[in-house]
């Protein structure tokens, strides 16, 4: 009796497009430019909040401090952006820029990502912003088309499974 060779199968990740460079770079700036109206809107209601506060304290709204305004603007920024990115990713999957442009982010098996694994691919973007931005190019570079947020992370950009190529 012959025995046949075992089949090799690719996984359900393996089978699926991945996202490259340019169709990312599209998604996240399509994200930013969210991120970007929802920090004009707080920053609008914040000014006026603290320009309210100086006048009913009969203080001169030009005498408050703009730099620790500004601080806690860039520390509320930061958060926003980080908890944007973990919280979507890790739900759905996709943020609202991936969304509309058919991508998801999976593990490497497939699976949702969950929030841990989103945290740790948020935090993967410091480092790949801390490098010039090499991290993020990498994605072009790369065979696999994966980022070091990726590679940190255990994740891939794919194409909607249910997407016709």
């Amino acid at each position: 009796m012959e025995h046949d060779p075992p089949l090799v199968t690719q996984s359900p990740i393996e089978q699926r497009d991945r996202a490259g460079f340019w169709l990312r770079l599209i998604a996240f700036a399509i994200d930013l430019w969210v991120l970007s109206m929802f920090a004009l809107l707080l920053l609008f209601i914040g000014l006026l909040a603290s320009n309210l506060g100086a006048d009913l304290n009969g203080l001169d709204a030009d005498s408050s401090s703009p730099l620790s305004f500004l601080s806690l603007c860039q520390i509320a920024g930061l958060t926003a952006t980080a908890a944007y990115f973990t919280i979507l990713h890790g739900q759905e999957g996709q943020t609202i820029g991936k969304s509309l442009l058919g991508l998801e982010v999976r593990t490497l098996d497939g699976e949702p990502l969950g929030y841990g694994r989103a945290l740790v691919r948020c935090l993967g973007y410091g480092l790949s912003a801390a490098s010039f931005g090499l991290g993020f190019m990498w994605v072009a570079l790369n065979p696999g088309k994966r980022g070091w947020h990726d590679l940190l992370a255990g994740t891939v950009v794919v194409v909607y499974q249910y997407r016709e190529q």
